[in-house]
């Protein structure tokens, strides 16, 4: 199990929460870049949508792969939401495939929880990521090697939290 906290000085538990399910501000406050092509929600029957509900899929991290197909890193589907306190996601990510040894490939989503609360200071969010598999993976585009559980809990903080930070103007 995943657990972090982290604090962004200045915002509110509101504009996060409306950020992450918004696809140009997600793109724009994480690593992902600007906008629908690299970040999307995506509603099934329906296609990319500005904003996720309960049921759609955000899809991060895009690219072009060797066959000229989008590919999404990410991929998680929202399972609960409380306007501004709760995010509730079936998460996975294209290293979930990447074992070193395939065999130990699970098909088990893990589960990602995101509380939002108001601080003295402004705002909080509290993670907590489960069933995020501990085999070893390797990354080829980062040449990462290293079990997959230590790889997710370090790319949280660089690709969410620090760009985060900086794109809602927060001190460290």
């Amino acid at each position: 199990m995943i657990v972090q906290t982290n604090q962004f000085v200045g915002a509110s538990p509101e504009s996060l929460y409306n950020a992450y399910l918004n696809s140009v501000e997600h793109g724009r406050m994480t690593t992902s870049g600007e906008g629908e092509e690299l970040t999307t929600w995506y509603r099934p029957g329906v296609g990319n949508v500005a904003n996720g509900e309960v049921g759609d899929e955000l899809r991060c991290w895009g690219f072009i792969d060797k066959d000229g197909n989008r590919v999404y890193n990410l991929n998680a589907t929202n399972l609960s939401l409380v306007p501004g306190k709760l995010i509730v996601q079936r998460w996975k990510n294209l290293p979930f495939n990447s074992a070193t040894h395939p065999e130990q490939i699970t098909d088990m989503e893990s589960t990602l929880v995101l509380t939002f609360k108001k601080t003295a200071f402004g705002a909080e969010i509290y993670m907590v990521h489960i069933n995020v598999p501990d085999y070893e993976v390797f990354i080829e585009q980062t040449g990462e090697r290293a079990p997959l559980y230590t790889i997710v809990n370090t790319h949280w903080g660089l690709q969410y939290w620090e760009p985060m930070k900086k794109y809602f103007g927060c001190n460290k």
